[in-house]
């Protein structure tokens, strides 16, 4: 009986201790597997938080990509406003040579009109009038002078020549009288009248269109002429003379 019953108890300690090993096993089992778990879950976190970033990225790729292609539409858009410019300015810059072409024989017929005018008209400072259509005559042959700008020279020369008429004025210059040349003090009336009187006052004249010549006054315009000359020169205020007026050219 004593041995049966240690024979039992051997077995149990037996059992018991095949028992232990088969939990340690167990549980060592699953301490792995929760491992592996973890390390699975670890591996599935980081392909997450990659995905998102690709995602992220993928999302801002393609954002940059819409604003590139809306970038090209307006370049697109911007290229082809300026070639509609281009050739409009092609088109302009044609036009503006033909004019030029057209426009400079005409600004040259201007300047010869003047000079014709000139030549004919009442000859008060004839030096400077003279001198200003050379000096247009000389800018006509500058190619480096816009046609512009010579249009704006000869239309200037004409507005001069044009408040000529609606001026007096007085000024020193040289005639020749008796067969002498004199400095006299000259008087224009506008276009009207053109007269003159030596420095010692003793001589006096006008212009005649008729005769296209100097001729003479009488002694009693002096006074008048004296006046006249004053008033121009502002030395006395605006007044009534009286002076002869050379009778209007024949027309007809």
């Amino acid at each position: 009986m004593r041995l049966a019953a240690f024979g039992i108890a051997a077995l149990t300690m037996t059992s018991v201790a095949v028992a232990g090993q088969g939990v340690e096993r167990a549980i060592e089992t699953q301490a792995a597997s929760q491992q592996a778990s973890a390390e699975v879950q670890r591996r599935i976190n980081e392909l997450d938080d990659q995905t998102r970033e690709m995602l992220n990225e993928y999302r801002q790729t393609m954002s940059q990509v819409a604003d590139l292609e809306a970038y090209n539409q307006q370049l697109e858009r911007l290229v082809a406003t300026q070639n509609v410019e281009v050739a409009n300015f092609e088109r302009q810059f044609q036009e503006i040579e033909t004019t030029k072409r057209q426009i400079l024989p005409l600004i040259i017929r201007m300047l010869e009109v003047l000079e014709e005018f000139v030549a004919v008209d009442v000859p008060f400072l004839p030096e400077e009038r003279n001198l200003r259509i050379e000096e247009l005559k000389k800018l006509m042959e500058r190619p480096d002078v816009l046609t512009s700008e010579k249009y704006r020279r000869v239309s200037e020369a004409y507005q001069i020549e044009l408040d000529y008429g609606h001026t007096i004025e007085a000024y020193e210059g040289e005639i020749d009288v008796g067969g002498e040349t004199r400095t006299v003090a000259f008087l224009r009336y506008g276009r009207l009248g053109l007269y003159y009187m030596t420095l010692d006052g003793r001589t006096i004249g006008f212009w005649d269109t008729e005769r296209d010549a100097w001729v003479e006054l009488d002694e009693e315009y002096r006074s008048s002429l004296d006046t006249a000359l004053r008033i121009a020169r502002k030395q006395l205020p605006p007044d009534l003379t009286r002076l002869p007026v050379p009778a209007p050219e024949n027309r007809t």
